[in-house]
């Protein structure tokens, strides 16, 4: 369980509400796939990735982004419980798809870097960074629970 501050839980909250995830989704996964090429090789069945223009223009990638920014609503919903949220998924990931858990981490890291450049410094700030930072950190422990 992570504990989590008044500040916090409204600085997360705040800005879900202004992310438009079927944007920022595919954003955050192609920036994945084209920073960390070795995170491609999960996606074999999603066709052609073989450059940052392939990735960009795949519309499965674009899918899954969704997909993936959609699952962190349910985090968002199970702000106290999120381990508990995410027990189905780390399973998954870990017993059906072998995802190497650091994986999660790097996509954390993409999810922060295009909602940065989406809000800038002015909804962006370093307060809100480290409330969502921690945030992720607690989705991707979840993720990675199973391997433990």
């Amino acid at each position: 369980m992570v504990d989590w501050t008044d500040a916090e839980r409204s600085a997360i909250l705040a800005l879900w509400g202004k992310i438009n995830i079927d944007e920022l989704g595919p954003l955050a996964l192609q920036r994945l796939l084209i920073v960390y090429p070795w995170t491609q090789r999960y996606f074999s069945s999603f066709g052609n990735l073989s450059s940052s223009a392939a990735i960009c223009g795949n519309a499965k990638v674009a899918a899954h982004g969704k997909v993936v920014m959609h699952g962190l609503e349910r985090a968002i919903k199970n702000l106290d419980d999120i381990k508990n949220a995410y027990n189905q998924l780390s399973v998954m990931h870990s017993e059906k798809l072998h995802v190497d858990p650091d994986n999660f981490r790097l996509l954390s890291d993409c999810i922060t870097v295009v909602v940065a450049e989406k809000f800038g410094k002015s909804v962006f700030t370093p307060d809100v960074q480290e409330a969502w930072q921690k945030f992720l950190a607690a989705v991707a422990s979840a993720l990675g629970r199973q391997y433990h």
